[in-house]
Order: structure tokens, then sequence, then C-alpha cells
């Protein structure tokens, strides 16, 4: 017991060098991916996450956790068939975001489907939501958008180590991203400022962290709590919504596919059914391509009750917040949302 709490001391002491001479040699290695040729670059990802399916045992655990929750019917092989191809996936993508310079050039190496429904929205003046998951290479995909000249905003969360942080917002903003913190306690009237500038605010939805409000709604047959700031804001704002996916292409590269939300209401019920329709748009692209989810994110971690059936209503947590954002206008509640 002493040697493990010495340990664990030595490790917090040391956590800032440790994180500093990481930061570096990431920002290093992108820099030397991208030198290498794309196909050269993109096996090495390939390599590297086909290291890491072996070596991160409780991230690798995890996932099959959860797998074995979103597909019971396959056997333990398939699943971990799947997670290899996943950690693969999240290789490739990381040498993706060092061969940008390389790629963004190529226009046949991201094609983009259903765009003609961004150009409809903009055309109304009022900004446009859109609504993804941490599915496929996001990165790219809000990258790829705003090198085709689009006004593209994202709503991120800080990354507590500054370094880290400061690696992801380099990307970012080389990419032509506008970047709002969703912990800026003015968030809610810089997410305004960027729809009254029309331009398209792009928001994660998949993931609970525990903070802010939440609502439950099935995902994979069972309840998971989601932030509802997506759809307080589509709601609140009338704000034009669409769906944006981005998924691997069989042969080489990747294909976006984005779908227009229709809305039918404006009260506090809908605010859940909205984010249902999100989480089930979210469901069906992981089920078009389960390699591409971060199955090791612990999606169920909380239900309501302890109930895990799908067939009961869903539940508020955080409700009298909730109602409160969705009456008075409240910026807090919402600058607390996973996005």
């Amino acid at each position: 017991m002493g040697r493990r709490s010495l340990w664990r001391r030595l490790r917090r002491a040391t956590r800032g060098p440790r994180n500093a001479l990481l930061a570096r040699a990431i920002g290093a290695f992108g820099r030397a991916i991208g030198a290498l040729p794309v196909s050269v670059a993109l096996a090495l990802g390939w390599t590297m996450g086909t290291a890491a399916y072996g070596v991160l045992g409780t991230p690798r655990r995890l996932a099959l956790e959860h797998l074995a929750i979103a597909f019971p019917e396959l056997n333990l092989a398939a699943h971990r068939s799947i997670l290899r191809s996943t950690f693969r996936h999240a290789g490739q993508s990381f040498v993706e975001l060092g061969l940008w310079p390389k790629l963004a050039p190529r226009a046949g190496y991201v094609r983009v489907e259903g765009d003609e429904a961004i150009t409809a929205a903009l055309a109304e003046g009022r900004g446009l939501l859109a609504v993804a998951g941490h599915v496929g290479n996001w990165e790219l995909l809000a990258a790829t958008m705003a090198a085709r000249g689009l006004p593209i905003t994202v709503v991120a969360r800080r990354v507590h180590e500054t370094r880290f942080h400061a690696l992801i917002a380099r990307f970012r903003t080389g990419a032509g991203l506008e970047v709002l913190l969703r912990d800026d306690p003015a968030f809610l009237t810089t997410v305004r400022d960027a729809l009254r500038r029309n331009r398209i605010v792009a928001l994660l939805v998949d993931q609970d962290t525990g903070r802010g409000a939440g609502v439950f709604v099935p995902f994979f047959g069972r309840l998971a709590r989601t932030p509802p700031g997506a759809a307080l804001l589509a709601l609140r704002t009338h704000t034009p919504i669409v769906t944006a996916f981005i998924e691997r292409r069989a042969g080489g590269g990747h294909l976006i596919r984005i779908r227009p939300v229709p809305t039918d209401g404006r009260g506090r019920g809908e605010v859940m059914a909205l984010t249902a329709k999100f989480t089930a748009e979210i469901e069906a692209q992981i089920r078009r391509a389960p390699a591409e989810w971060v199955w090791w994110h612990e999606r169920w971690r909380r239900q309501p009750d302890g109930a895990l059936d799908e067939r009961r209503p869903a539940r508020v947590h955080g409700a009298g917040a909730l109602r409160r954002a969705a009456v008075r206008g409240s910026s807090q509640p919402l600058a607390r949302q996973e996005s």
C-alpha cells in the first residue's frame, strides 16, 4: 500500500513536466507525419491503432462492455473485430489531422452529400445549427466544410491541460474554424452572435460527463443521459438544424452526409423529443459505421432510478434548471452542456 501511495504522489508531482513533454512530442510527431506521403502516413496510423488496441487495456475493456450493450446479438469475436477497427480508425484519424495541409486541396478525399440543405438554410439569414457526434473523424468534418468556404463555428470543451488544449486549438484555428468554449460564462451570447452573423454552429451531443442539465433518451436500447443544449438553442432561437456525419469510404477517403432536421413545436416536451431525435440519428450513423464511434466512453454511466428499459418515459436530470433555461433564457445551464 505504501509503494502504491508513493507511486501516486510521484505521478501527481511529475504530471506537469510529463504533460509538457508529451505535448511537445505529439506536436513534433504531427509535423513529421505531415511530411510523409499520404498513403504511408495512413498506413502508419493503422499500425499505431493496432498497437494501441493491444496496449490500452482499460479503454479496451470498457469498449468491449459497451459493444456488448449495443450489439448483444454479436459474439465476443465480432465485438473484438469491431474494436480493433475502432482503434485503427482512431490512429488514422490522428494522422489525417497532421496531413490536413495535403488533404485540404484534394477535392475527392472527402465527398459531401446533401450540402444543398446548408445552402438553403443559410439563404434564410438566421444561421444554422449542425448537430453531430463523436462518430468518424469529426475534426476532419468541420475542417473540410470550412475549407469549402462555409462559416463554421464549433462549440468545444476546454481541455484541462493547457498544452493539449493549445494543440487542438491550433489545428482548429489553422483550419479556418471559429471556436466557442461551452464553459465560457457568455456562451449563449456568443452563440447567438454567431447565428446573427449567419454562421453554422456545430455541436457534438453524444456524451455525458455528468455536468449540467440532461435528459434521458433511448440510445441502443438503454436510456442515456444526454445534453439538451442543442435542442434548447434550436427551439429558443428558431434556427434551422441539420445533422452532419462523416464516415470512411471503402476505397479510401471519407463521405459527409448532411440532412435537415424538422422541428414540430416549442415546448419543454419538444426539448426531450428533439434531443431523442438527434440521438436516434447518431445511433443510426454508428450502426452504419460501428467501428467509428468512441466505444470507451461511458455513455450509460447513469440511469434514472436505476432503470434500463427504453420503454420508460424520458426523464430529465436537473429538470428545474432545464425548465428555467427554456422559460427565462438563462445562459448558465447551457454554458455547462457537453457539446
